[in-house]
Parts: structure tokens; C-alpha cells; sequence
């Protein structure tokens, strides 16, 4: 199957989107393993199909590295609104509908509201429409990062952040996501890391900056207000693939 694709990123983390309508079946778990891959097939850290939808601008799905779905990204819905070349409207994600504005290669998205799952041993569990687990550390280096992340496993997965306060309005995290692994930045990650730290007063004030290997983005959030996720996205390029 030879089909056509986008190529995109946010903060160093990585997409390929493909119009459902250029699939002649939907992409096997193999598959989708193969155009993740960096060596043989394209590279990403997550795959996104998307498609027209009566009720927005499009709707999309997402596949993590490892073929597995995923319920939310919030730098993969920023690529896909940029890729759709308007100012300003909505998309559909397999658990919200986010809106989306334009402003040169800056996009801001709504994510759904969070819900707080509580804290467990050594960090705190939350759900922006996906779940992540966030330790809190006043140093890095006590970690083995991916050793952490590893540890604190469900059965289905969870995105897992290690995140240090910098200052009153800034955050250092790093970022392990499910069926990826460490990733330069994350979208949703930043979310859980920033509305974490307001929740337990470790921030005083939106918005907050959420400093991630790849770069900065910007998290607005207050209770009963939607969550807003900014930063920069880039066009990498387009090509034709074929898929076995």
C-alpha cells in the first residue's frame, strides 16, 4: 500500500499524519510499528490519523510507537490544527472535543478538564483525557528516570513525569510517554505537571511554563475555566511511503 504523509513535530515530538481516506484498510498494529520506526519506516513518536467529522474541523486518532492507541495528545492535536490551515476551530479526539487557535506557528488547544485521581507512593495520579503520573523532585539525578517510570506501571500504562520548580512560574519535567518511551516534550504531560502544581500550591498563579528538553510550553489553567495548552509547532516535511 503506497500512501501519502505529513510529517510534523512540536518541541522535538514527532508526527506522521495520514488522511484516512488515502488508507485502503485500516493500518495493522505491524504496520503502524513499521512507520514509527526511525531506521526502516518514517519515525515518530506517535502515528495520527485524522478525517472529516459533521461536528468539527476534523477527527483524529492516535497510535502510540509501539502500535498501541492512545486517548489524547496535546502536541499531536496542535500539529493537526496547524496542518489544517485555519485560524481558529475544533477537533475531535478520541476523548474530547478541543478547540484550536492560530497565531504564525503558535497553536493554542483546549484539553478536557482534568480529573484528579489522587496521590499514590511517591507522586500523584490526574487525567487531562489521557492519565499521567507526576513525582515531584527537588533533584533529577535521584531518579533512574526510566527506571521510575517503569516502576509505577499499571496493567494498561501511564504517561509518567518527573518535574522540578524552578521558579514562582516555571517548571523543569521530563517526559516518559506509554508505548513511546522518553520523548523530548509532551503536550498533555506538560498539563498534568503544570496543573499539579497549582493544585498543590507549588505554583501560585497561571500560566505557568513547563521547560521540557525540546523547549517551553505554555499551560493556562484555573478551576472551572477551560485548560489551554500553547506553544510552537513546525512543518518537517511531506513524501509518499510504502507500507508492506
Amino acid at each position: 500500500m503506497t500512501i501519502p504523509f505529513t510529517k510534523m513535530q512540536a518541541l522535538g515530538n514527532d508526527f506522521v499524519l495520514i488522511e484516512e481516506s488515502a488508507l485502503k484498510a485500516p493500518l495493522t498494529t505491524k504496520q503502524v510499528r513499521f512507520l514509527a520506526d526511525r531506521r526502516r519506516g518514517i519515525g515518530c513518536d506517535q502515528l495520527i490519523i485524522f478525517k472529516d467529522s459533521p461536528h468539527a474541523d476534523a477527527t483524529i486518532g492516535f497510535f502510540n510507537a509501539d502500535g498501541s492507541t492512545a486517548q489524547a495528545c496535546g502536541n499531536g492535536t496542535r500539529c493537526v490544527a496547524y496542518y489544517l490551515g485555519k485560524d481558529q476551530g475544533t477537533i475531535q479526539t478520541p476523548s474530547f472535543l478541543s478547540q484550536f487557535w492560530k497565531k504564525k506557528n503558535q497553536i493554542t488547544i483546549s484539553l478536557k478538564d482534568p480529573t484528579f485521581q489522587g496521590s499514590h507512593l511517591i507522586g500523584h495520579r490526574i487525567n487531562v483525557g489521557n492519565s499521567h503520573f507526576v513525582v515531584f523532585t527537588d533533584d533529577f539525578a535521584e531518579y533512574d528516570f526510566e527506571g521510575l517510570a517503569m516502576s509505577v506501571q499499571p496493567s494498561r500504562g501511564i504517561n509518567v513525569e518527573l518535574a522540578q520548580i524552578i521558579s514562582p512560574k516555571k517548571i523543569k519535567a521530563k517526559v516518559w510517554e506509554r508505548g513511546t518511551g522518553v520523548t523530548p516534550a509532551c503536550g498533555s504531560g506538560a498539563c498534568a505537571v503544570g496543573i499539579l502544581a497549582l493544585k498543590l500550591g507549588f505554583i501560585e498563579k497561571t500560566p505557568v511554563s513547563v521547560e521540557m528538553p525540546g523547549g517551553t510550553l505554555i499551560v493556562n489553567w484555573r478551576e472551572n475555566k477551560p485548560l489551554l495548552l500553547t506553544g510552537p509547532v513546525e512543518f518537517c516535511y511531506e513524501g509518499i511511503v510504502d507500507i508492506p
